[in-house]
């Protein structure tokens, strides 16, 4: 909103009840990458950023998506976990050659990634429930990165942002054990 109140069109979206409501950054992020790159689909080299997600992490012991989740105390989430993982990772393959999907992925999987080292991981360092867990990863990641992919692609669902968690999770990107 500009100072006298108005809605830049540009940065908010129709919410159903005839009325805008601003963008979240994710959301602006993903729309513009949408305008700069159009419809192009043509095949690319994967971006360095996208890469450097779908690689393992360089400096932490590569125990894979179950090993991450046992240490973490969180043997409940293991069969689900590698499911929704493996979704995710056959949708990443399958759309390598998009730039529009890799610029999209880099967005969302740096948004899940810092949400989760600024307040996910902070949580179970202090030693809270899986409960409060559960229900930060739900409030911080699943919501609202499924509401700004949904916007632009409308098979995403709350399941493929999970596996987006996940799939960081087994890459050692994101560490569920409490630090000492």
């Amino acid at each position: 909103m500009s100072q006298n109140n108005e809605i830049n069109y540009d940065n908010a979206t129709h919410n159903g009840d005839n009325n805008f409501v601003p963008l979240t950054s994710l959301e602006q992020a993903i729309s513009e990458i949408i305008k700069k790159l159009g419809r192009n689909s043509d095949a690319v080299d994967i971006i360095d950023d996208l890469a450097d997600f779908i690689t393992d992490h360089p400096s932490r012991e590569i125990i894979g998506l179950e090993g991450k989740l046992v240490n973490g105390n969180r043997q409940d989430l293991c069969g689900r976990a590698v499911l929704l993982k493996n979704k995710f990772e056959r949708k990443v393959a399958k759309q390598q050659m998009s730039i529009i999907e890799q610029h999209v992925y880099v967005q969302i999987l740096s948004k899940i990634s810092t949400v989760w080292h600024e307040i996910i991981k902070p949580q179970i360092d202090a030693g809270v429930s899986r409960e409060t867990i559960d229900s930060l990863i739900h409030s911080q990641i699943n919501e609202p990165v499924h509401k700004a992919i949904v916007k632009y692609d409308v098979g995403a669902t709350s399941e493929s942002v999970a596996g987006m968690l996940y799939y960081l999770t087994g890459k050692c990107h994101i560490v569920w054990a409490p630090e000492c």
